[in-house]
């Protein structure tokens, strides 16, 4: 995993530091007033250890204790998706979409050619920047969703201009309908 340094991703707030995992750092203050009041100290850590946080640590269990913040994990891009989900070929899945679109659409062949295009062409894209599990899990959240009849926004921000999101249900602006370039959305770095 890449790891960050200490002084990026870092949310100065009132009485904590939030890193971009989730951890706290706290002063020794904060901390003794969260274990005074019996909170769970999960996530928080600490600039420095005090004499008085040794001590702590040396009276708790190994995953109670206290330890200094230096570095934070990336998250892993691994997502623990069911069986049929994690099998989905996302090519297949999309060019499966993509048929149901230009049939149900009055296109003519320029546009119908346009679509099959720019769909290779985004899905190129996401294979490049490792991006075919993330679309596997927004599939999932999409089918967890009609499942269930709860209904979602029709589309914000840049992620409106990918086609292959339209396709698969994350939206409902047709990206190139409207000439919205993907590049405002994925940056091939």
């Amino acid at each position: 995993m890449k790891a960050i340094s200490a002084k990026e991703r870092l949310t100065r707030l009132k009485n904590r530091t939030l890193w971009y995992d989730g951890d706290s750092t706290v002063d020794e203050e904060y901390l003794t007033e969260v274990i005074s009041k019996g909170e769970k100290t999960d996530g928080l850590c600490v600039e420095r250890l005090t004499n008085d946080i040794q001590q702590y640590n040396s009276l708790v269990s190994a995953s109670q204790r206290i330890q200094v913040k230096e570095v934070v994990s990336v998250a892993n891009l691994e997502f623990d998706l069911p069986e049929n989900i994690s099998a989905i070929e996302i090519d297949e899945y999309v060019a499966e979409k993509l048929t149901l679109e230009l049939k149900a659409g009055k296109f003519n062949p320029r546009d119908r050619a346009l679509r099959v295009s720019r769909t290779a062409s985004e899905l190129a894209l996401y294979q490049k920047l490792g991006l075919f599990n993330v679309l596997r899990t927004l599939i999932y959240i999409i089918n967890t969703l009609q499942d269930k009849q709860i209904v979602w926004g029709v589309g914000r921000g840049s992620s409106v201009s990918s086609y292959v999101l339209y396709l698969i249900g994350v939206h409902d602006v047709d990206s190139v309908k409207y000439d919205l370039d993907v590049s405002d959305f994925l940056r091939s770095a």
